[in-house]
């Protein structure tokens, strides 16, 4: 448990040294002007995913006055009928880390879990508890002057007629040939009523686009034609930093949502290498589902997401997982079973589900990068609360018990680190969370390492570190669990920290890996609550067995393992520990994933080796 280093660590830590030094955080003043929109709505019956009986989509300018309210008007399609004029109202609140919480302007009653970043506004009603799944985007309108300059490379996600015979996934670029005319247009994708939905190609000649100064605009992509993967016309909406397209049909039944971002050049898997907000919206064979949250790539072909989701049939939950991801040089590429794109000079990105080996999902996400924060004197980074195990990026929630790491400046005057039990008191640091000090482990003036109290509950918790002065209150979700599964590099991915239970007791790794049957041990953090309680900063024991009250499952390679303990591990507080035993019958060796699953949550970022 020695404090965490790694590559998270130095990426946190460079990224709030290259903040300049005036204080810097966003409110609701920061969400100020008009916007262009786009919400696409699919209402469901709540058991088959196929069956969309209220499809709603709304699009147009919504004006955010920069107090906590906002108008809106635009035009609103509704199942299978045409467009009609739609003018309303709501109010937002935007937290200093870019976290919004915003009234739905397409379902009353509903609320947006929405970030906020230079680019776009992106989000999903998450937290609704109706069957419907939904993606918002709203770009900033340009004042005057708007002008398309391409290339720009665009996803498509469209349930024609409002219904999934006919739904499709496409990827393509546009780029002018001439004032109002685009060149060839090349898409990728794939459609449930074309081979199956196997990916196809196709070429859209004589395509043509109009502009106003304002933004506004069409796209005509010739006779709209369900037989062709991509077709008919589409408002348009160019946003003031000219990064970012978005668009839609408002033909009778035109439920669909274009993204674009401007194109790059000279890209490598380097390029990628930054914080973002991220939204998407999926539906497969077995599930509708819809999700916020945030995206970690730090330009080493794997990227961290840590999202909010809501799923056909379940509660919302949280959801962390690695994916690998491979760029070409146009920004171009995959990141698992998805097409990518990064554009807007490395400052946004979109995606959407096109693979042979995953022909019945159609999914399209879309990421802008976080705003920058910075402050003086004693400082927390509203985006700086972690996990110190997965390093999830912001947005996955605290849970009683956690060990997290909190990242700012002047935090404290010098290192120091405690022994068990932690002390609430550390080098004249404190931390308060929800009013109760917490136990620190390790402090420095840019970072610190604690527990979560025991008595934390949500949905969200402040905290504020105290260092001779307060520094700013932070606010962060809390939830039961929050499972991290620790590292043998501390980077939160990779092979996890596990143990042999035979007499060697070695440390599991390529030269020593498991074998299918066997019981091992596996290190953790955030499983909550135990039975019998413990004190804050205390351990576990040897002689005392305190197990964790929430159910959980362990899955290696998608195959249930068998959890014969789950508890504190003794010896060091926050420390969880499963002892498992793997499944026999595995269908393959090498580096498999292992995941965990809780009630609330969902953590797939480390693998085991296996033998």
């Amino acid at each position: 448990m020695d404090k965490a280093t790694g590559w998270i660590w130095l990426v946190a830590a460079g990224l709030l040294a290259g903040l300049p030094g005036l204080a810097q955080t966003v409110n609701n003043q920061s969400l100020k002007g008009p916007y262009y929109f786009r919400q696409v709505s699919l209402g469901t019956d709540g058991i088959n995913p196929g069956n969309l009986t209220d499809p709603r989509t709304l699009t147009g300018t919504i004006t955010f006055d920069g107090s906590g309210h906002f108008s809106f008007t635009g035009q609103q399609l509704t199942g299978t009928t045409t467009a009609v004029p739609q003018t309303g109202s709501g109010a937002y609140s935007v937290d200093s880390g870019g976290f919004v919480v915003m009234d739905s302007p397409v379902r009353s009653g509903a609320k947006i879990n929405a970030r906020f970043g230079p680019e776009a506004l992106i989000g999903s009603s998450t937290e609704s508890s109706d069957n419907t799944f939904d993606l918002f985007a709203a770009i900033p309108a340009p004042a005057s002057g708007a002008t398309f300059a391409g290339p720009y490379t665009a996803v498509s996600l469209e349930f024609p007629g409002g219904s999934t015979a006919n739904m499709r996934a496409s990827q393509f670029t546009l780029n002018q040939s001439a004032t109002g005319s685009l060149q060839p247009i090349t898409v990728t994708g794939h459609a449930a009523n074309i081979s199956r939905g196997q990916p196809q190609s196709l070429i859209v000649s004589g395509a043509t686009y109009t502009l106003g100064a304002d933004g506004s605009g069409t796209l005509a992509l010739g006779t709209a034609a369900n037989a062709q993967l991509l077709s008919g016309t589409r408002t348009l909406y160019l946003s003031a930093s000219g990064n970012v397209l978005l668009g839609g049909s408002n033909v009778a039944g035109g439920h669909d949502i274009l993204l674009a971002v401007k194109g790059i050049s000279g890209a490598t898997n380097a390029t990628w290498n930054n914080s973002f907000f991220g939204a998407g919206l999926r539906l497969d064979a077995t599930s509708v589902l819809a999700y916020s949250g945030s995206l970690a790539a730090r330009g080493q072909q794997k990227v961290t997401w840590s999202k909010r989701m809501k799923a056909l049939g379940s509660s919302a939950f949280d959801f962390t997982g690695i994916n690998g991801y491979a760029l070409n040089p146009d920004g171009t590429g995959t990141v698992d079973l998805t097409s990518i794109a990064l554009g807007a000079s490395g400052k946004a990105f979109v995606g959407a589900a096109i693979s042979q080996a995953d022909p019945g999902a159609y999914e399209i996400y879309f990421g802008v990068q976080v705003p920058a924060r910075s402050g003086t004197g004693i400082f927390l980074d509203p985006l700086g609360v972690t996990s110190a195990a997965s390093f999830a990026p912001s947005g996955n929630p605290i849970a009683p018990g956690e060990f997290i790491a909190l990242f700012g400046s002047g935090l404290a005057n010098s290192p120091q680190t405690a022994r068990v039990p932690y002390p609430t008191n550390l080098n004249g640091v404190t931390v308060s969370i929800n009013g109760k000090l917490a136990p620190l482990y390790f402090v420095s003036p840019g970072q610190i390492n604690a527990i979560v109290p025991y008595s934390t509950t949500g949905p969200t918790a402040t905290i504020v570190v105290q260092n001779g002065t307060n520094s700013n209150t932070v606010t962060v979700p809390v939830a039961a669990t929050a499972p991290g599964v620790f590292t043998a590099d501390q980077s939160g991915s990779g092979i996890g920290a596990m143990r042999h239970t035979d007499a060697t007791a070695t440390i599991i790794d390529a030269g020593h890996p498991a074998a299918p049957g066997e019981t091992i041990q596996i290190y953790l953090t955030g499983m909550g609550a135990v039975n019998p309680a413990v004190a804050d900063g205390t351990a576990g024991t040897i002689t005392t067995l305190y197990q964790t009250i929430s159910d959980v499952v362990v899955l290696v390679a998608g195959q249930p393992a068998t959890v014969l303990f789950k508890g504190l591990a003794p010896g060091f507080p926050g420390l969880y520990q499963f002892n498992v035993t793997l499944p026999t019958f595995l269908g393959s060796t090498g580096t498999l994933p292992l995941a965990i699953q809780t009630l609330n949550a969902y953590h797939d970022q480390v693998d085991v080796p296996i033998h």
